[in-house]
C-alpha cells in the first residue's frame, strides 16, 4: 500500500475532529483497539495531542507538517509490518466524499437503458 499525505491528513484531521473515541467508528462499527491504541501511541500522550498532532490541527494546509505526520506512520510501519493492518484498518473509517452536481438540470446519475431513442434534456428533438 502507498501511504499518500492526503491519507495521513485526513486521517488525523479526523481524529482532532472527532476525538480519539469517535473518530474511528462508523454506524455502530468501530476500529479494533489495537488500531486506536497504535495510533494513540503515535499521536497522543497522556491522552493530549503530540507536537505533530497539535501542528497539523493548527495548520492541516502546511506541507511540512503534513510530512511530518507522514513519517511517523511510515516509521512506524517500517518497525513493525502489523502496524500496516491497522493503518489500513483506520482509513477505512475515514468519511467518504462523494461528487455533487448543483445548479445544473437534468443530470443523470445512473444508467440509461432503452430500445430505441433515449433524450435527456430540455428542447432536444431527434431529426
Amino acid at each position: 500500500m502507498v501511504i499518500t499525505t492526503a491519507i495521513v491528513t485526513s486521517l488525523l484531521l479526523n481524529l482532532a475532529q472527532k476525538g480519539l473515541e469517535k473518530a474511528f467508528e462508523t454506524g455502530g462499527e468501530k476500529a479494533s483497539e489495537g488500531a486506536i491504541n497504535w495510533v494513540k501511541g503515535l499521536f497522543y500522550k497522556n491522552d493530549e495531542p503530540k507536537k505533530a498532532l497539535k501542528e497539523l490541527q493548527d495548520d492541516p494546509t502546511n506541507a511540512s507538517k503534513q510530512e511530518i505526520a507522514k513519517g511517523i506512520i511510515e516509521n512506524s510501519i517500517e518497525d513493525n509490518e502489523d502496524n500496516l493492518k491497522y493503518f489500513e484498518e483506520l482509513i477505512k473509517y475515514l468519511p467518504k466524499t462523494e461528487s455533487t452536481i448543483s445548479n445544473s438540470k437534468n443530470v443523470v446519475t445512473g444508467n440509461i437503458s432503452t430500445g430505441g431513442n433515449s433524450i435527456v434534456g430540455d428542447g432536444n428533438t431527434i431529426n
